[in-house]
């Protein structure tokens, strides 16, 4: 047999295992997948909701130390995310992808993603910041949402700091391991 017979025959092997392993991935990983994406879009949309609700009755009180500049821009930012993520979420289930991952095949629109979430990152840390003055400062604006919504983002924050430093623990231990 000559090489070049070898070779497309190998092409055509390497393409049906790669069309069958697509075919159980579709099957048996996007489904899983899928639905993880929806509940942490799902949860995603429900706090941008509550986080928006809550800056939205801070402004209808009339509480001053409400209003400090390190509110600035919440509420717009936090709305723009609500829109972003629930036009994306219906991008997702109106097309034909199969699965979530697919769509984030798409370089321009990864980036985009990930702007996207770096600026909701430093947000949520303003958010974080601004209820905690209010917390300390103010009684008439800090109610029972507020204070929901700070201790949830304090122990989310500590888990991302906790998993965050066990990951550096781990790749030096590792880099250690295999370096000695």
């Amino acid at each position: 047999m000559s090489t070049k017979k070898k070779t497309i025959n190998n092409k055509l092997s390497i393409s049906k295992i790669d069309k069958e392993m697509t075919e159980i991935i579709e099957k048996n990983i996007c489904p899983v997948y899928n639905k993880f994406i929806y509940g942490i879009y799902g949860l995603s949309l429900l706090f941008n909701i509550l986080i928006v609700i809550s800056l939205i009755q801070l402004e209808k009180i009339d509480c001053k130390c409400a209003n400090i500049p390190e509110k600035r821009f919440l509420k717009e930012w936090f709305i723009f995310n609500l829109v972003f993520n629930t036009l994306f979420l219906l991008s997702f289930i109106i097309s034909d992808k199969i699965c979530y991952f697919y769509m984030l095949k798409n370089s321009f629109i990864y980036v985009i993603i990930s702007i996207i979430y770096i600026i909701t990152f430093i947000q949520l840390i303003r958010l974080i910041a601004y209820l905690n003055i209010m917390r300390r400062n103010c009684e008439c604006g800090f109610g029972n949402l507020e204070a929901f919504l700070f201790w949830y983002f304090i122990i989310i924050f500590s888990l991302i700091a906790l998993f965050f430093i066990i990951g550096i623990i781990l790749f030096l231990t590792t880099t250690i391991k295999f370096a000695f």
